[in-house]
C-alpha cells in the first residue's frame, strides 16, 4: 500500500505542479497584458499632454497676436479719426457742381472746369481738374481759402495768375487741382 500511496502522491504532486505552472502562466500573462495596457495608456497620456502643451502654446501665441493687432487697430483708428472722407470718382459731376457754386459765391467767373486723365498709379487715385476763369486777386485768395476748408480732399497742384490788363484788378486764373478719390470706389 505504501507503493500505491507513493504513486498517488507523486501523481498528485505532478497535478499540483502542473496546476501551479498554469496559474503562474495565467498570472504572468495577466501581468504582461496589464503592463502593456498601462504602457499604451501612458504613451497616449504623454502624447496627449505633449499635444495639449503645443496647442496651449499656439493659443498663447494667437492671443498675443490678437492683442497686438487690437492695439494696432486702436492706434490706426486714433490716427485716422480726423482723416478725410474721400468720395468715389463717379461723383465727379457733384464735385464739379460744388466747386462751381463755391466759385460763384466768391465771385469768380469760370470759363472752364475740365477733368483730366485719372492718375491711378498713386496709393490714392487722383482726378486732376483744370479750372480756368477770372476774378480779382482777393476773390481768388478767398476762393482758395474756402476750397481748402470745404473740400480738403482737393489739393492745388499748380496756380497761374495772369493780369488781364495794366489798369485792371482782375486776373486770369488757371488752376490745376488734384482731387483725391476713394480707392475703393475705383474697383
Amino acid at each position: 500500500m505504501s507503493g500505491l500511496k507513493s504513486n498517488s502522491s507523486q501523481s498528485l504532486l505532478g497535478v499540483h505542479i502542473a496546476g501551479a505552472s498554469i496559474c503562474l502562466l495565467i498570472t504572468a500573462g495577466s501581468v504582461w497584458f496589464a503592463a502593456d495596457s498601462v504602457a499604451r495608456r501612458r504613451g497616449l497620456f504623454l502624447s496627449s499632454r505633449h499635444e495639449l502643451t503645443s496647442v496651449r502654446a499656439e493659443l498663447d501665441e494667437t492671443v498675443g497676436q490678437r492683442t497686438k493687432l487690437a492695439s494696432q487697430m486702436r492706434t490706426l483708428s486714433e490716427a485716422t479719426r480726423d482723416s478725410l472722407e474721400l468720395s468715389p470718382s463717379r461723383s465727379l459731376n457733384t464735385r464739379s457742381a460744388a466747386m462751381t457754386q463755391l466759385a460763384e459765391q466768391t465771385q469768380i467767373s469760370i470759363d472752364s472746369l475740365q477733368p483730366g486723365d485719372m492718375i491711378r498709379d498713386a496709393k490714392v487715385p487722383v482726378q486732376p481738374l483744370e479750372l480756368i476763369g477770372s476774378a480779382s486777386a482777393d476773390q481768388t485768395a478767398d476762393f482758395l481759402t474756402q476750397l481748402g476748408e470745404r473740400m480738403p480732399d482737393i489739393h492745388v497742384q499748380h496756380i497761374e495768375l495772369t493780369s488781364v490788363s495794366l489798369g485792371s484788378d482782375r486776373v486770369r486764373i488757371r488752376l490745376t487741382l488734384y482731387w483725391f478719390v476713394d480707392p475703393a470706389g475705383e474697383s
